[in-house]
């Protein structure tokens, strides 16, 4: 998937100015609580920071930049953020002991009034250690610091995996930053795959600003590990809940999926009725065959056989092979011990019955383990023998 390109964020309108600059106050007033010993630290020229936004690549001002406008000088002599006598709040142990979002509130506040090296170094220990108190927001800051080498030692691999874990959080100026950073052609030798990291960020921003279709796409490819992204079901399922909120019709079948299964998500039954329900009402044959599976359960919902009858049978309009699969189940046979009949109905040739089989594999119940690994040897078998739809089937398919 494409998504379109970033380069840097939009120019500031007066109302927002006027917004910053009133955060920069508060950022002063928060200083007396965050870094008390500022006095102490001896002062230089004034190093300004956005309160609240994270700047984008660019040359270094000392003028109050707009959002995104621009961001802190470099510190000359590149600090660790290891010398932390500066650092109150994290000597005493406050930044432990606060909530982390309190944290990089501090942080953020200190930003605003820092004066030399020692004190931008407390201000990326304090957002390093909200980071580590799994706070995105800290890292969404962290990592613009650590790509900089500002307050501390420059590390591009670590700054960009903290604007990463941001990114993937939900924090979408760190996608935004991670991106600009990643298409720059001059940064291009210091990031691995900077190709794969562009299209990553970008897709992910692209879904955090609200387009569902977009979540979708990031929710598959987290759920089989492609291209940028790790396999990782939890992350999959977030991004479908928000392609779902975004009334993407095929993350909420994919959510409700996930929902029903426990696949990368707590099991839910209820919550995957309505969601499948919706995806259903939106025309997606997976998630009228979906919910004619927990419906002929009573899993979720009240066991309605008719009701199931008509949903895979809605799903089978629309196109869903799954759904055809599971009516002609129905109408073959409703009684007990399928998994045990069909077996033998398919060692006989049937190819109906190894398809049967192959479809109680993928869902699991009725005695019989779910294990797609399985199923896809049945529903090959199916195939085999002639059975069309479980050719098609295995073509739609993804591979996992």
């Amino acid at each position: 998937m494409q998504a379109p390109s970033l380069r840097g964020p939009p120019r500031a309108a007066p109302a927002r100015i006027r917004l910053v600059s009133l955060v920069f106050r508060l950022g002063r007033a928060l200083l007396a609580a965050a870094l008390p010993a500022t006095a102490a630290c001896g002062a230089s020229a004034a190093l300004v920071a956005p309160v609240g936004v994270v700047a984008p690549v660019g040359p270094a001002t000392t003028t109050p930049p707009a959002e995104g406008a621009g961001a802190p000088a470099r510190s000359s002599r590149g600090a660790g953020a290891e010398d932390l006598s500066a650092c109150p709040a994290l000597t005493d142990g406050t930044c432990d002991a606060a909530e982390p979002a309190e944290c990089t509130d501090r942080a953020l506040g200190a930003w605003a009034e820092v004066r030399d090296d020692r004190q931008f170094a407390c201000v990326a220990a304090m957002l390093e250690r909200a980071c580590s108190l799994e706070d995105a927001r800290a890292c969404a800051f962290a990592g613009r610091l650590w790509l900089d080498g500002r307050g501390v030692p420059r590390d591009v691999e670590r700054g960009l995996q903290m604007l990463v874990r941001a990114c993937d959080e939900g924090v979408a100026m760190a996608c935004a930053v991670g991106a600009h950073w990643a298409g720059e052609p001059l940064n291009a030798n210091d990031t691995p795959d900077a190709a794969g990291l562009l299209a990553r960020l970008e897709a992910q921003r692209t879904c955090l600003l609200g387009q569902g279709d977009a979540c979708f796409q990031v929710g598959l490819l987290f759920y089989f590990g492609r291209e940028a992204y790790p396999r990782d079901r939890a992350r999959a399922a977030t991004a479908f809940a928000r392609g779902c909120d975004a009334g993407d019709a095929r993350a909420c079948s994919a959510l409700g999926r996930s929902l029903a299964l426990a696949d990368g998500v707590a099991r839910a039954p209820e919550r995957a009725a309505i969601v499948l329900a919706k995806a259903c009402k939106f025309g997606e044959g997976l998630g009228c065959s979906t919910l004619g599976l927990l419906s002929e359960r009573g899993d979720g919902v009240p066991r309605d056989v008719a009701r199931a009858r008509a949903l895979y049978r809605d799903g089978c309009i629309a196109g869903d092979i799954y759904g055809c699969l599971h009516a002609d189940m129905l109408d073959s046979d409703a009684a007990s011990r399928r998994y045990a009949r069909w077996t033998a109905a398919c060692a006989r040739g049937s190819a109906a019955a190894c398809a049967f089989v192959g479809m109680l594999c993928r869902d699991g119940g009725d005695g019989v383990t779910r294990d797609d690994a399985r199923s896809l040897e049945w529903m090959q078998r199916a195939c085999d023998l002639g059975e069309s739809r479980a050719c098609e089937w295995i073509k739609s398919r993804p591979e996992d």
